[in-house]
């Protein structure tokens, strides 16, 4: 693993949302056997979950780091759209992204695309069944702000408005408000 992050909810909702990076794809499968977060989870603390917790594989398709921000808060958007979709979902988003990057409003940010893992589908060696290899259409998008103002400023803006609407016609969106954790 090369790093975590740990985020708590902010609404209501008692959720946590773990995030790791590895080197490459045959690492985290090598790993999924004693590593993997939602196992873990679920044989040392499952009498304190709620719910059975879920966990994604997703590949990187962009990302954004001010450095001289501190994240305050944080949105985890994720999306489920329709696979003819996909690409054209994942182009607008990017292109959203960048025209946003450009004013100073966030503090980190990236999009990611991928599945849901079942994680009773890897075989002893830690191996995915040949038909979970495929391109899904799940994205992720963290968005991290150093404060609530510069939050409204990034959701008020008219092309990410626009874009948002297009996102909500082809597919589902989740949105978890969150805070950075140490």
């Amino acid at each position: 693993m090369i790093n975590a992050r740990l985020y708590a909810g902010r609404d209501s909702d008692a959720c946590y949302f773990i995030l790791t990076s590895w080197e490459d794809e045959e690492f985290w499968h090598k790993a999924q056997e004693r590593q993997n977060p939602r196992d873990l989870l679920l044989n040392s603390s499952s009498e304190l979950l709620t719910t059975t917790p879920e966990q994604w594989q997703m590949y990187y398709l962009w990302g954004y780091s001010r450095p001289s921000a501190q994240s305050t808060i944080a949105a985890a958007h994720l999306a489920t759209v329709r696979p003819d979709q996909t690409e054209r979902v994942q182009r607008a988003w990017i292109e959203s992204l960048q025209r946003q990057a450009i004013q100073p409003t966030l503090a980190f940010a990236f999009l990611t695309r991928g599945r849901s893992v079942d994680t009773a589908s890897y075989g002893v060696n830690g191996m995915a069944a040949r038909q979970e290899n495929a391109p899904r259409s799940t994205f992720l998008n963290l968005l991290s702000w150093p404060g609530e103002t510069q939050q409204k400023d990034f959701y008020g803006d008219q092309n990410y408005k626009a874009f948002r609407g297009f996102l909500n016609q082809v597919g589902m969106e989740r949105i978890i408000m969150l805070e950075p954790q140490p």
